[in-house]
């Protein structure tokens, strides 16, 4: 029985809702706690682990989620290649993690990143349990919530019971592996009891290459953002560093929310084209999804914009007060990034074109890295500037992509169209809401909220009296699922 694509969302949207939550309601206590110095050494020291942590998942997560929802109705090629994968996650993750071991000891031996880099190696030995792209290509997001939610609350209590200061970054980093790892074993567990392991027909070659171009794709991020963390470490400072992940984190938040309804269509999309082939049905449901993300990323990005200065000040306290203006940029890039995941996501990775949109992402990738070495050069490199190059970089991967997509692929896909870019319009509104709104009051938490609750109640009611598709959709939806409007 084919699962509710709605539930589904509903499910996906429950646990980034709670994953939002729980950051907006801990982070202001971690960065207080912590500090703009011990977050940035921390920060700096996980991108470090992150470019080795990129070669020990190897896209296994993409590339089996994608494949897994193809097979799923075959029980037998469902094991082979699970099985297939895991033995291939558990060398990546053991060559890896003795590369990762060696640079640590003999790169870092001496310097204060050193017990932060040992810490994160653990994650090596817990990732090669990671089997959550099982569970999403079985769709199973009520399980994936419930689990996620359980060992988020049990991450907040432990966080709140030992990290104390600034002298406490070490037990922050071992908490974030710890999460991770307790995610890993109780999925694995569950995952297990559906699916058994079949050694019989177990071949790595014919998915080396499509494994390495995911890779690729996915972590397009070593040439963007953890580019810039690298080089922010490296040639500004750890408070640079502190300001720049604070910006990502809360735009991060938000967009995990938006995320989910393109998540939870990417197997179905793909099941579309791997069981019937349905062209027209496949265009419809992204143009559909398409429209319902932008209905949402406009109003949170140019929202996030209108706000960035006492949003840094809110979540972090007075000490990222300097972070404004890369929150500021951080929300513009919100809707390039966004544009990419549907594109990227939704069309060329379900249309296995990774090697087009792998050259797409490294021209982007090196253009950002020039940028990048321009500013340093003349020394005006910093968190904004370093997110601002991001931004370009990625407008000119978007452009690569969607003129691939139209010319190339010949898939009649409108996302800039007068429906889609309304709601943009709509969202233009919340500037001179946050003008007035600062004429007359004061108070940074006060002002935050108060303008945060104008902005929706504005684009909300603009959304009724055009009688906005999407709204009534939504509104219908809802009411379908509550007892007392059922028909």
């Amino acid at each position: 029985m084919e699962k509710s694509l709605f539930k589904n969302a509903i499910y996906k949207i429950a646990l980034n809702f709670f994953n939002l939550i729980v950051p907006i309601l801990i982070g202001p206590y971690v960065y207080r706690a912590l500090g703009a110095d011990s977050i940035g050494k921390v920060k700096y020291g996980e991108s470090i682990f992150n470019y080795f942590f990129i070669f020990a998942t190897f896209g296994i997560y993409q590339y089996g989620l994608r494949e897994i929802s193809r097979i799923k109705k075959d029980k037998t090629k469902v094991a082979q290649l699970f099985t297939t994968l895991f033995t291939f996650s558990l060398i990546t993750n053991a060559v890896t993690m003795a590369a990762y071991l060696l640079v640590t000891f003999l790169g870092y031996g001496d310097h204060y990143l050193f017990p932060i880099l040992l810490i994160f190696s653990f994650s090596f030995v817990m990732n090669i349990f990671y089997v959550e792209w099982l569970n999403e290509a079985f769709e199973n997001y009520d399980f994936i919530t419930i689990k996620t939610i359980i060992v988020k609350i049990i991450y907040v209590v432990l966080l709140i019971a030992l990290v104390k200061s600034s002298a406490d970054y070490l037990i922050f980093t071992s908490l974030l592996v710890m999460t991770t790892s307790l995610n890993n074993i109780i999925s694995f567990v569950y995952i297990k009891r559906q699916v058994k392991f079949d050694f019989s027909h177990m071949k790595f070659k014919p998915h080396i290459k499509p494994l390495f171009l995911v890779v690729i794709f996915m972590n397009g991020n070593i040439l963007y953002s953890q580019l810039d963390i690298f080089m922010l470490g490296r040639y500004v400072s750890d408070a640079a560093v502190s300001f720049y992940v604070m910006s990502k984190q809360i735009t991060t938040i938000i967009s995990a929310l938006m995320l989910s309804v393109v998540q939870v269509t990417i197997p179905r999309l793909s099941y579309i084209l791997g069981s019937s082939n349905d062209e027209e049905s496949y265009v419809n449901l992204v143009q559909r999804v398409a429209r319902i993300y932008y209905a949402v990323l406009f109003p949170a990005a140019v929202g996030l914009l209108a706000i960035s200065d006492l949003g840094v000040i809110a979540y972090g306290g007075g000490e990222f007060a300097g972070a404004g203006s890369v929150l500021a940029v951080y929300s513009i890039y919100m809707i390039f990034v966004g544009t990419d995941n549907v594109l990227a996501n939704q069309v060329m990775y379900v249309k296995k074109k990774e090697n087009i949109l792998v050259r797409f992402i490294v021209v982007g990738g090196i253009f950002n890295l020039m940028l990048n070495a321009i500013f340093v050069y003349l020394d005006l490199f910093s968190a904004a500037v370093a997110i601002g190059t991001t931004a370009a970089s990625t407008v000119l991967l978007v452009a690569m992509e969607y003129y691939y997509i139209r010319k190339k692929l010949d898939i009649p896909l409108f996302l800039f169209n007068k429906t889609n870019m309304k709601y943009l319009l709509f969202s233009l509104t919340f500037f001179p809401i946050s003008y007035i709104l600062r004429s007359f009051i004061s108070g940074t938490y006060v002002l935050f909220t108060v303008i945060v609750v104008a902005c929706i109640a504005v684009y909300g009611a603009l959304m009724w009296l055009t009688k906005d598709e999407m709204l009534y959709l939504l509104l219908d939806k809802v009411k379908n699922k509550l007892p007392g409007f059922k028909k």
